[in-house]
């Protein structure tokens, strides 16, 4: 009788008893010290908890991955903004580079600027560069980059210009194979490429000769490198070739240009103007 009342009071009071129990063993231990002892039953529960996290906490916490998801995200996309601004950068010091060479080689006043924007109007394509008339440039004035030929300057404001591309349908230019000394005209086909025209079928061209401009040229001057011959084929239903350019200088893949401040020949140009003026 009396074990039975002793049983249902420690299951009434159970919590409490083995609070006290807990209670007791730990002010034992703490009157214990740092001795061999309690170090020993240290290493044993850092041990016991280490491998229970280990084992049976496999549960991963997903709020917690999120925000190390979020955090690797942020850190990803500024890592691989700086990596572009750098590719930016570097390709912009080199061309910068390459352009700052120009002047030793021409012996023309030059004039370097930054293109600000990309205008297409129909089958007609345009720059924008941060440069105008404040900077005495002027309608005319061909523009470049330091591997070749890409256009004139079509309008000047104060600040800005309009340069009109050669990847434009309306534009010719006199150009040359220097190394054969055969001569003809480079116009854009309005898609892709460059053509060489009015070069006969007899005369053999060679594939990867440069093309630059000619002498002939009342718009732009001599020996303005333009492209590589591309392909060579049969212009169908003429006896000409079908010549392909690889231009030199590409409108959208330019950030940088070199403005020539030497305005066209007028005594040239207006007697041209003159003499077709009298033959009609």
């Amino acid at each position: 009788m009396f074990f039975q009342r002793l049983y249902q009071l420690f299951v009434q009071f159970r919590d409490f008893i083995i609070f006290i129990l807990f209670v007791i063993i730990s002010l034992s231990l703490i009157s214990i010290g740092d001795t061999s002892a309690i170090s020993g039953f240290r290493a044993f529960v850092v041990g016991a908890i280490g491998w229970i996290n280990d084992k049976v906490m496999f549960v991963p916490n997903v709020s917690a991955l999120k925000n190390e998801n979020q955090t690797l995200r942020e850190l990803n996309l500024e890592l691989s903004n700086e990596v572009t601004q750098n590719y930016i950068a570097q390709k912009e010091n080199d061309n910068l580079r390459k352009l700052m060479e120009l002047p030793k080689k021409l012996s023309k006043p030059i004039e370097f600027a930054d293109v600000v924007g990309y205008e297409k109007i129909g089958n007609k394509n345009y720059l924008i560069i941060n440069k105008g008339s404040s900077d005495s440039l002027d309608f005319g004035m061909v523009v470049r980059t330091d591997a070749g030929l890409l256009g004139t300057i079509a309008m000047v404001s104060k600040k800005y210009s309009i340069v009109e591309t050669i990847f434009n349908p309306d534009v010719k230019i006199s150009a040359k194979i220097p190394s054969q000394s055969l001569f003809g005209i480079v116009v854009w086909d309005g898609e892709s490429s460059l053509l060489l025209k009015n070069i006969p079928r007899t005369v053999k061209v060679n594939k990867w000769d440069e093309v630059v401009t000619s002498n002939f040229s009342s718009r732009y001057p001599a020996d303005v490198p333009i492209g590589k011959i591309r392909s060579i084929s049969v212009e169908p239903g003429t006896l000409f070739h079908r010549i392909e350019i690889e231009p030199y200088a590409k409108f959208n893949q330019v950030g940088q240009v070199a403005i020539i401040k030497e305005l066209p020949d007028s005594a040239k140009i207006n007697l041209i103007k003159k003499f077709f003026k009298v033959s009609e």
